[in-house]
This record gives C-alpha cells, sequence and structure tokens, in this order.
C-alpha cells in the first residue's frame, strides 16, 4: 500500500525541488546604517550558508528519488516475478492432487476386485 504513493510522487521530486531553490534567492531591503551593513553582512554570509546546504539537500534528494525510483522498479519486476512463481505453483499443486486422487480412486477400485 506505502509503495503505491511512492511510485506516484518520485518521479515528480526532482522538479519539486527545483521549483524550492528560488525562495532562497531573494535580495534583503536597502541598507541603512554601518551597524545595520555589518548585520546584514552576517545575514547575507548566513543566506549564502544555507542556500548551499539547500543546493546539496536538493542534489541528495534528487539522488535519493532516482535511486528510489530504481528500487521501486526492482520491487515491481521482482513481485511481477514472484506471482507468476505462485500460479505456475497453484497449478502444478491442482495437477498433483488431481493425480493422487485418480490414484486413490484407481487404487480402491483395483483393490474392490
Amino acid at each position: 500500500m506505502a509503495a503505491g504513493w511512492i511510485t506516484v510522487v518520485a518521479p515528480y521530486l526532482p522538479e519539486i525541488v527545483r521549483l524550492a531553490r528560488p525562495i532562497f534567492t531573494r535580495t534583503p531591503p536597502p541598507l541603512v546604517d554601518l551597524g545595520q551593513q555589518r548585520r546584514n553582512d552576517v545575514v547575507d554570509a548566513q543566506i549564502v550558508e544555507l542556500q548551499d546546504a539547500a543546493s546539496q539537500n536538493a542534489d541528495s534528494i534528487g539522488k535519493l528519488a532516482a535511486d528510489m525510483q530504481k528500487t521501486i522498479e526492482a520491487l515491481q519486476l521482482a513481485s511481477v516475478r514472484a506471482e507468476t512463481r505462485l500460479v505456475r505453483a497453484q497449478a502444478l499443486a491442482l495437477v498433483a492432487t488431481t493425480i493422487a486422487a485418480l490414484a486413490f480412486g484407481l487404487a480402491a477400485w483395483a483393490l474392490t476386485r
């Protein structure tokens, strides 16, 4: 059940991250005095650090989404193979049960003669 929503969302994760990046690139309001200038310089440095961290996180999330998509595709392929094997096993069990029932019937008939 949980894999269903992941398969729907995974292809859109890189686009969501790309759209979120411009939020961190807004310019600050005009400067007023020297003390304000120093505070703004500190804030600008912090913003640059945050932008770098956000970019690294966005890249990591994109890689994670790609890996997750590959994993989901592999799981889906494995589930299809497992389902095919299960169908074959059920058919084999049905054939074996039918043969056993016929053999039992034949043995019972042979004992009565």
